[in-house]
């Protein structure tokens, strides 16, 4: 007994689920009937008490599933009554059927209430694990399940409520062992919750392959299965990484590849193959799985998909950016500009635009900067200058980064006075850049080209117009200075 008090709490729920495996397999009776009752009686006691102290994080799917296990307390306390004490066969009243109905229910809500964290970090991940699992459980319920329950006579109700299930709890299970694959800081208690989902789906399914109508009872070391299942349920509560379920590492980067296409496709496909099986086979379709499993199915591969689609897009959407885009100023580079002149260009040789007029600038002192503040300061000019640059050219005109020091403004409409945009632009560039503490003068050398109606040129030549123009502009500033 001492050695079991030196356990941590979750050590000690599982030894006790142990011992109590061991009472319900070795007796009868009263002792037998009691360690049922203990298995969910115990767990919902711990949780409970660690609730009430303010030991669990994000407790409110923690407060579900102590209602579930006092639920499953309540129906195995009107089981003992009824069978242990009573000494009836089997406890089938109303009572019983609702209070196991609902402590499923709320043992399922509590479990997708810890996932939820997991759902907002690594949707993608725990949809692909539900999906697999769904087929795998439809191939088990053809193969196995349903044609167990029609050989012992089980009605379509009781049938349709063992598929949904077992159907819910393998996507359950699923999406638990993929969180506890991507997150080493709470995977301990992930395993437990893991072992709590897969034993209740084992125990579903035991008990729908073993169910008697005659007697209304099953096989009895099911009630083995319960007994680990929620101590492992309690244990997860109780074992220090549940913590770090209120938390999930992020999720690793998601791609639309062939692989995912193709679990995909064999996902929607293996309910159809199974009834087309089924009706080459037997002659007789199982509609409900059919129905049933493509109903669930078939929405979360829709969802996955067009996750995957958009994140595809926003790839492609961000790739055009870097390709477009300068990465030190953030304004569009070479290739954009060149792309935009030569549609402005085109634009005026139709006749649906105007005109066009090209600055080309080249910023002044760059070297000079560099060598003596170092090139971060020299980075951080060119960003001031992209900055200055974009305030003064108005919002219809655009500013690019040529190359190095070079910059160049695309402005489309009727050819306006060449000085006075000179000007706007060169006020704007004259004043200092304040780089850390120490003010920097730098200014730009520009040349202005413009484009009327009927002119006939390419993006080259107006772009090595300009340029000549702004190196006549940079000889005219070193003879006045």
């Amino acid at each position: 007994m001492e050695h079991l008090r030196s356990l941590p709490t979750h050590g000690r729920l599982v030894a006790l689920g142990l011992v109590l495996c061991a009472v319900y397999a070795t007796t009868d009776g009263l002792a037998h009937g009691g360690a049922l009752v203990l298995s969910t009686a115990i767990p919902a006691v711990v949780v409970l008490r660690r609730l009430a102290a303010g030991q669990i994080r994000r407790s409110a799917p923690w407060w579900l599933l102590a209602a579930a296990l006092v639920t499953l307390t309540v129906n195995a306390a009107v089981w003992y009554v009824a069978v242990c004490v009573q000494g009836q066969v089997a406890a089938d009243g109303l009572v019983s059927k609702v209070t196991l109905a609902l402590g499923y229910a709320l043992l399922l809500a509590a479990a997708l209430g810890i996932l939820s964290p997991f759902v907002r970090r690594d949707r993608s991940g725990l949809i692909d694990a539900a999906v697999m699992w769904l087929a795998s459980a439809s191939v088990l319920w053809a193969v196995v399940i349903h044609p167990t329950l029609v050989r012992r006579d089980v009605g379509p109700g009781d049938r349709a409520y063992t598929l949904l299930l077992v159907l819910l709890v393998s996507g359950l299970a699923g999406m638990v062992l993929q969180a506890a694959v991507g997150n080493r800081a709470a995977r301990p208690a992930l395993r437990y919750l893991s072992v709590a989902v897969i034993l209740t789906l084992a125990g579903n399914v035991a008990r729908a392959l073993t169910f008697d109508p005659a007697t209304q009872t099953s096989a009895r070391w099911i009630g083995l299965v319960w007994i680990v299942a929620y101590s492992s349920a309690a244990a997860a509560a109780a074992h220090p990484s549940h913590a770090a379920l209120a938390e999930p590492q992020p999720a690793k980067p998601d791609r639309l590849s062939r692989s995912r296409l193709v679990v995909f496709g064999l996902a929607l496909g293996v309910n159809p193959l199974l009834a087309e099986v089924q009706g080459a086979v037997s002659g007789n379709v199982d509609w409900m799985l059919l129905t049933s499993a493509t109903l669930v199915i078939v929405p979360l591969v829709v969802v996955r998909i067009a996750h995957l689609a958009r994140r595809q897009a926003a790839a492609e959407r961000a790739l055009l950016l870097l390709a477009t885009r300068d990465e030190l100023t953030q304004l569009p580079n070479r290739r954009a500009a060149i792309t935009r002149l030569s549609a402005g260009i085109d634009r005026v040789g139709s006749g649906a635009s105007a005109g066009l007029t090209v600055l080309f600038l080249d910023v002044d002192r760059l070297k000079e900067i560099n060598d003596d503040l170092g090139h971060n300061a020299g980075d951080e000019v060119l960003v001031g200058v992209a900055g200055r640059l974009v305030e003064s050219i108005g919002p219809d005109a655009l500013a690019a980064r040529f190359g190095g020091d070079e910059f160049i403004v695309i402005d489309e409409g009727p050819p306006a006075d060449a000085a006075t945009r000179i000007d706007a632009v060169r006020t704007a560039l004259d004043r200092p850049l304040l780089i850390g503490t120490v003010p920097v003068q730098v200014g730009a050398s520009i040349g202005v080209h413009e484009i009327g109606p009927g002119s006939e040129v390419t993006a080259a030549q107006v772009i090595a117009e300009a340029d000549r123009r702004m190196y006549a502009d940079k000889r005219l500033r070193a003879r006045t200075t």
